[in-house]
């Protein structure tokens, strides 16, 4: 495992790929970058990538970036059997569309944490960073 520091205090600790997505842990929060042919996040997929997350994270609260593109699908009930306890803030990175807006505040509605929707990973990173 490598470590790489950035100037802002932020660090790479762990990077786990799956052939549907690439996630990286760093201090306080872990980014999650579906594929961009991925048609659907299925429930397999999340318990997947949230018990990799709970388990890197233990007892630490974390925020979750998922980025993922516009075509790829989240069925947002599913959100209901996964272990979130820990996950303090969730932010989208996606494409504008109003099609994903719905579907994001539809998504809202399962999660009690903080919320928050970006166009790009960077505005997300430096919301994560806030917590």
């Amino acid at each position: 495992m490598s470590l790489i520091t950035y100037s802002y205090h932020m660090t790479i600790n762990n990077t786990k790929t799956y052939s549907f997505a690439q996630v990286t842990f760093y201090d306080t929060f872990v980014h999650c970058l579906f594929n961009e042919d991925l048609e659907l996040v299925s429930k397999e997929k999340a318990l997947e990538i949230v018990n990799a997350v709970n388990k890197f994270y233990g007892n630490q609260k974390y925020v979750l970036i998922s980025e993922r593109g516009l075509n790829t699908q989240f069925d947002s009930e599913i959100m209901e059997s996964l272990d979130l306890h820990k996950m303090k803030g969730l932010a989208i990175v996606s494409p504008n569309g109003d099609e994903r807006r719905q579907q994001l505040i539809k998504e809202q509605s399962y999660f009690e944490g903080s919320f928050a929707f970006f166009e790009t990973f960077e505005a997300a990173k430096e919301w994560a960073l806030t917590f």
